[in-house]
C-alpha cells in the first residue's frame, strides 16, 4: 500500500470513528464506556491476581493393558485421581450440567439470571432459599474454600471469569469432575469409581452415574457403605426427574430403579507393589505411568515365590526376588522384590 495513502487513511478513519461515536446517545455512551473500564480493570486484576489451578493428583501405575495396576495418596493425602476428558462418559456429562447447571454451555462463569432470582427470592423470604452458584462458580470453590459472606461471593463470581478466560468449558467441566468432595479422603469421579464400583468411570451404569453425580450435594450424610438406603432414595428421585429430560430410555430407566447398592469402600489397587514403588521413584512428577506389567504373570509370580520360599526354609532360604523380562521386547512383565510385601519396612 502507498504510505501517502497510509497516511491520510488513518486520520480519516479516526473521524469517522470520532462521528460515529458522537452520535450515540450520551446514556449510552456512558455505560459503554463504563463497560469499557469494567473490562480493562478485569483485564488487570487477572494480570495481577491469576487464578492458580495447581491441583495434586494420585500418582498411578497402569498395566500393560491400560487398566489401574497401583495407585499412591496424593501429596496432601487424598484419593484424588485424575480423569481425562477421554475417560468422562458423555452420561455423565449430561447428568452433572442438567442437574447442576443446565445453562453452563452459554454463560461466562456467573449466570446473571440465576443471581437476580436467588438476590429477590433470598431477599423477600430473609432466609437462604436458594443458589446461583454456576458449575464454574463451584469449581472455584472447590479450589479456594472460603466462608460464604457476600464479599466472598462477588469475588468467586470474578473467579469464575477468569476461569472461563483462561479454559474450555470442556476443561472447566473435567476440573469439577475431579474435585467432586465423596467424603473422608475421597475426591473425583474416578477415585470414586474405583473405591466404591471397582471400575473405571467410563464403565459406570446409568445408576451408578447418578449416583456418584448426587453425593457430592451432601457427601456428609449420603456416604456409601453407610447411608445406602437414603442414597438409593435420593438415586432414584433423580433417575426419574433426568428420565423426564430425556436422558434415559424407558428400559435403561427401569433397570436403574431396580439396580442394587450394595457397595463398600474397596481398599486401593496395590499390585506389584515394589515395581510401582521404583517407578514412584523414577517418575516422582508424574500423575500417570504405563508399565509393561501383566497383572496375570504377576499374580503368578508373587503365588509362586511364596510357595517356594516357603518350601525352603529347611535349607536357609527366607526370601528371593524375581523380574520377569520379556527377551523380545525387554519389557519387565512381572516384578517381585520379595517373597511378600511389608508395607513398614519399604514406607517406614
Amino acid at each position: 500500500m502507498n504510505l501517502y495513502k497510509t497516511s491520510t487513511l488513518l486520520p480519516e478513519l479516526k473521524s469517522k470513528l470520532s462521528v460515529t461515536f458522537s452520535k450515540i446517545p450520551k446514556k449510552v455512551r456512558a455505560l459503554l464506556l463504563i463497560f469499557i473500564g469494567f473490562i480493562a480493570l478485569f483485564l488487570l486484576a487477572d494480570i495481577l491476581f491469576p487464578f492458580k489451578t495447581n491441583i495434586r493428583y494420585s500418582q498411578l501405575i497402569l498395566d500393560r493393558d491400560n487398566h489401574l495396576l497401583h495407585a499412591f495418596l496424593s501429596n496432601d493425602d487424598k484419593w484424588r485421581m485424575q480423569c481425562k476428558q477421554e475417560e468422562i462418559s458423555l452420561l455423565l456429562l449430561k447428568t452433572i450440567i442438567s442437574k447442576e447447571d443446565k445453562w453452563f454451555r452459554f454463560h461466562p462463569g456467573v449466570n446473571p439470571v440465576a443471581v437476580i432470582r436467588a438476590a429477590w427470592q433470598n431477599g423477600t423470604r430473609g432466609e437462604r432459599v436458594s443458589g446461583a452458584s454456576t458449575i464454574t462458580m463451584q469449581v472455584v470453590r472447590l479450589l479456594e474454600p472460603r466462608s460464604r459472606t457476600h464479599i466472598n461471593k462477588l469475588l468467586e463470581m470474578f473467579r469464575a471469569f477468569q476461569l472461563e478466560l483462561h479454559y474450555s468449558k470442556n476443561e472447566i467441566l473435567a476440573l469439577y469432575i475431579n474435585l467432586l468432595p465423596y467424603g473422608g479422603n475421597i475426591e473425583g469421579v474416578k477415585a470414586a469409581a474405583y473405591l466404591y464400583f471397582g471400575q473405571q468411570p467410563q464403565a459406570l451404569s446409568p445408576a451408578q452415574v447418578v449416583t456418584l453425580a448426587i453425593i457430592p450435594n451432601n457427601p456428609r450424610h449420603l456416604r456409601l457403605g453407610i447411608n445406602n438406603k437414603r442414597i438409593i432414595l435420593e438415586r432414584n428421585a433423580w433417575l426419574k426427574r433426568l428420565f423426564k429430560k430425556g436422558l434415559f430410555t424407558g428400559i435403561e430407566l427401569h433397570d436403574a430403579l431396580a439396580e442394587p447398592l450394595d457397595v463398600t469402600r474397596h481398599p486401593a489397587l496395590k499390585a506389584a507393589p515394589h515395581f510401582a514403588l521404583l517407578l514412584r521413584r523414577m517418575y516422582p512428577g508424574e500423575t500417570e505411568i504405563r508399565s509393561c506389567i501383566d497383572p496375570i504373570i504377576q499374580d503368578n509370580l508373587e503365588n509362586a515365590l511364596q510357595t517356594d520360599v516357603q518350601r525352603l526354609r529347611s535349607l536357609g532360604i527366607s526370601n528371593a526376588a524375581v523380574v520377569v523380562i520379556n527377551n523380545r521386547t525387554h519389557a519387565i512383565e512381572a516384578y517381585a522384590g520379595s517373597a511378600g510385601f511389608d508395607e513398614n519396612i519399604y514406607l517406614g
